[in-house]
């Protein structure tokens, strides 16, 4: 009876220590992230689904969208003339080009199920791309679930259809090509096409051109500007042609003020603050100052070099030469 129960205690502890090395490697190590990735793809599709047909669509931008491009549809090229219900457009041609697309597929924007259900396959390819970079960066598999527990995301892409939601997913896209040195000539213009589309991918464009410095120098980053600059004016090449002043001045107006109205991150400071000259000036002033730290400093620590050195190794390059393989956690 005594070695029995001896026997038996050894099983379950045996069991019990399998359990605990199995769910420790599945939360902790990379040898089920695959399954686990898909499985929270596959229960996303169903949660968002369900926010599709229980939760109300609130009207804050799509219908100002399909305004807007309704005009160029229409064959105006002139972009002081495109307007909808919450002003003049002031997005660049890849906006124009895509929300004309999907104009004609929900009927001028009344089909606004049907838009949701694109902006929902838009999330989980946004979804998707964000998992695969967590795989290159060896995030453990118990913090994914953090991607998927915010409310205002749900709300962002399938609630609301903000434009943000297709830069993001070019935005993405490139980081993810930067990761890769097969792919990584073609990050500008993956970076382009959510510049194209929303100016807000302009920000990325400093760290972007630090890893193409790092990967292939001079070289590389000119070669880049290149392709983003072109590719810019063969988008807008219809508005470019007709009213060249109009366009420029709307779609790329960096001295645009921005509304009290919709900002989430600094609401606490007031409407009179947020309005006046001063604060903007302070915020790019502490914008520039954040890109300088951390170009000259974290950035080359990242990297296990010095400013100086990966400076010198920029403008040495040769054609084809490759200067350091940069891994997915300096990008």
């Amino acid at each position: 009876m005594a070695v029995r129960k001896s026997q038996r205690a050894k099983l379950e502890a045996t069991l019990w220590q399998k359990t605990r090395d199995l769910l420790s490697d599945a939360l902790f190590t990379q040898r089920f992230y695959i399954a686990i990735a898909v499985l929270l793809i596959a229960l996303e599709a169903a949660l968002t689904y369900m926010v599709i047909r229980q939760v109300s669509y609130t009207e804050i931008d799509w219908q100002a969208y399909m305004q807007e491009v309704a005009g160029v549809v229409a064959g105006e090229r002139n972009y002081a003339k495109l307007r909808g219900d919450t002003g003049p457009l002031v997005y660049p041609a890849g906006f124009v080009w895509l929300f004309s697309l999907l104009w004609r597929m929900t009927g001028g924007g009344r089909d606004i199920r049907l838009a949701q259900y694109v902006f929902m396959g838009v999330y989980l390819a946004t979804l998707a791309l964000i998992l695969a970079l967590y795989r290159r960066a060896r995030v453990p598999p118990a913090l994914v679930g953090l991607l998927v527990i915010s409310r205002r995301m749900h709300s962002i892409y399938v609630l609301r259809l903000f434009n943000d939601c297709a830069t993001m997913v070019f935005a993405y896209t490139a980081v993810f090509a930067m990761c890769d040195r097969r792919w990584i000539k073609w990050s500008g213009l993956l970076l382009s096409a959510g510049v194209a589309i929303k100016m807000n991918v302009v920000l990325m464009l400093p760290g972007a051109a630090f890893v193409w410095w790092r990967a292939g120098g001079w070289r590389l980053v000119v070669a880049q500007a290149l392709v983003i600059a072109a590719s810019q004016v063969i988008v807008a090449a219809p508005f470019l042609w007709a009213y060249p002043g109009e366009y420029v001045g709307r779609a790329f107006d960096f001295g645009r003020q921005f509304d009290f109205t919709w900002t989430v991150n600094w609401r606490f400071i007031g409407a009179e603050v947020f309005g006046s000259s001063q604060w903007a000036l302070a915020l790019l002033v502490a914008h520039a100052m954040i890109l300088a730290i951390l170009g000259l400093v974290v950035w080359p620590r990242l990297s296990g070099s010095t400013s100086w050195k990966i400076l010198k190794d920029g403008c040495l390059a040769r054609r084809r030469q490759t200067l350091a393989t940069v891994s997915t956690d300096e990008v």
